[in-house]
């Protein structure tokens, strides 16, 4: 039992020991001033939902969709803070709602 519980804090240390900075607050956006457009498509909407269907953790599911972002630079900017985080979902709402989905 004490191998399986020192086993826990190692991963935690993982987690934070990566290169991946946690997304930061965008206080200064809240009001809408600064806000950014994402162009969703069926591909980008696609891996949005099998990552929801994966249910990891928001940091995670950020790197991935962070990804293809960076590899199709129209989508629009990479998400890097939690402004940007709740903008890309409203994009994906909205092309919920085009897309009768």
């Amino acid at each position: 039992m004490a191998h399986s519980n020192s086993h826990q804090p190692s991963i935690t240390k993982a987690h934070q020991s990566s290169s991946v900075s946690p997304l930061h607050h965008s206080g200064s956006t809240a009001m809408g001033g600064g806000s950014v457009e994402y162009q969703i498509d069926q591909r980008l909407y696609q891996l949005y939902e099998n990552l929801r269907a994966c249910n990891p953790s928001i940091l995670i599911m950020v790197n991935a969709l962070n990804v293809v972002i960076r590899q199709y630079p129209a989508l629009g900017p990479v998400i890097t803070t939690c402004g940007d985080l709740e903008c890309f979902i409203a994009a994906v709402t909205e092309y919920e709602a085009e897309a009768g989905l």
